[in-house]
């Protein structure tokens, strides 16, 4: 269950224009996905922690994320992610194992598709907070928008973006379990590139594991 919360933390990217010109946070979530369209892939490093209900910390460590069209990757010391398509590769390093199984690009649910941020459709099934709220975080000024899935079963009570007001960077994104944890990534650095990743940054290379034990859930 923490490696799908994971999952839903390599959503971010960033756009160029500045953000206290929009008023509506629906609006921005439109300029965002404009944006991250004018760039074919991108590159982002982050720092993620999670706490648990009684706000012990359960997990601390840094990762990469690379975002090709509906396909990405993520690495990280926990666990590595490759989605290609329609397939999503799963790799826990520490017991060498490895899932494979079927991914929907246009799942709206952030769990199984952490890029239904920027679908069209999202506002099919969240609500998107009415105007977006200026922070003040680490001397930087943060616009925070708030998402909130419209399904009751959904994991999670809410995601929030945040983002840095006067460059429209990435700042950081929280995700707010029902079962009180929540996990929170800062973006460390965001690398828009104008050329493509080659597909082999997608496809997991189980040749590089030996001994690996394969799980094929599809």
């Amino acid at each position: 269950m923490i490696a799908k919360k994971i999952c839903s933390f390599f959503t971010i990217v960033a756009w160029v224009a500045p953000i206290w010109a929009q008023t509506n946070s629906t609006q921005v979530l439109e300029r965002f996905r404009g944006k991250m369209e004018e760039s074919p892939a991108a590159e982002m490093h982050f720092t993620l922690s999670g706490v648990d209900a009684n706000g012990t910390s359960i997990t601390s460590f840094e990762g990469v994320v690379y975002r090709q069209g509906a396909d990405y990757a993520m690495l990280n010391p926990l666990l590595e992610v490759y989605v290609l398509g329609n397939t999503k590769w799963l790799y826990m390093a520490e017991i060498n194992e490895a899932i494979v199984m079927n991914h929907d690009p246009t799942s709206l649910d952030f769990v199984e598709n952490p890029l239904a941020l920027f679908s069209a459709q999202l506002s099919k099934a969240y609500k998107v907070s009415g105007n977006p709220v200026l922070l003040k975080m680490g001397g930087q000024e943060v616009t925070e928008i708030s998402l909130t899935p419209t399904d009751k079963n959904a994991p999670y009570r809410f995601v929030v973006l945040r983002i840095k007001s006067q460059t429209y960077s990435p700042h950081s994104i929280k995700y707010d379990a029902k079962d009180g944890s929540w996990f929170e990534a800062v973006i460390t650095n965001w690398v828009p590139k104008t050329s493509l990743f080659p597909q082999e940054r997608f496809t997991f290379p189980q040749k590089d594991h030996p001994g690996v034990y394969v799980t094929d859930m599809r």
